[in-house]
């Protein structure tokens, strides 16, 4: 697993694993490797490589004892090289963002956001912000949730920009599902509806790690295939 910053000292391994990005149920070439750690006073790092064969996405969050993200550092590159970094300060309702583009001066950005928002950074291992983002006042019912999110998708000036976000997210009813990683009997599953409109189901085991998420219009499909607690 590539890394953007090496384990530190006073870090410990929490978990670890892989997901298998299928579309069809055929494979698509894509990869993602994950590491959770814990640092002395709670906090933890989230790190995050995912593989594409002809481009590559290195991330590395670091979230608060309080469960809330403190700051984000992420690097896209294809097979020729770094595209484009950059950094994302997350405070109470903004997010401060420092980017750089190939052949391009650095950038700094202010977006503006609603308070308690969750963050979306891509890698399969960050889409815990569905259950984190989630208010138990809500009550089961369908919740409409801020999210931030960078883009990956732009080129030039505009590389790695951050754009504010809704997504809606409804609970739905625990339920057992088998994964090659084994069988969760009492999994946490949730219907996703993106800002595009776009829908997604999502399940996730006890620790609130996702061990599927899946898009029934676009057949995408993001399956656990390795998975280790250490904690």
């Amino acid at each position: 697993m590539r890394l953007l910053h090496d384990l530190q000292p006073d870090e410990k391994p929490v978990s670890q694993g892989v997901y298998r990005y299928l579309r069809d149920n055929e494979p698509t070439g894509q990869v993602e490797k994950w590491l959770i750690t814990r640092v002395a006073n709670g906090a933890e790092v989230v790190r995050a490589d995912v593989d594409g064969g002809d481009f590559s996405l290195l991330t590395h969050l670091r979230r608060r004892i309080d469960g809330k993200p403190e700051w984000l550092r992420l690097r896209y590159g294809t097979k020729h090289g770094i595209k484009a970094a950059a950094q994302y300060t997350f405070e109470e309702a903004v997010v401060r963002v420092a980017r750089q583009a190939e052949g391009q001066l650095q950038r700094l950005d202010v977006v503006d956001i609603a308070i308690g928002y969750q963050v979306d950074y891509h890698p399969v291992i960050s889409h815990d912000y569905v259950w984190r983002g989630y208010p138990s006042h809500a009550r089961g019912k369908a919740w409409s949730i801020p999210i931030f999110s960078p883009d990956l998708w732009t080129e030039g000036a505009e590389a790695l920009c951050g754009r504010a976000l809704r997504f809606n997210v409804k609970p739905l009813e625990a339920e057992a599902i088998v994964t090659p990683v084994g069988k969760f009997e009492e999994t946490r599953s949730f219907e996703i509806t993106l800002d595009d409109g776009v829908q997604a189901l999502a399940w996730y085991d006890d620790f609130g790690v996702p061990l599927r998420w899946f898009y029934p219009d676009k057949k995408y499909d993001f399956v656990l295939m390795e998975y280790k607690r250490q904690d």
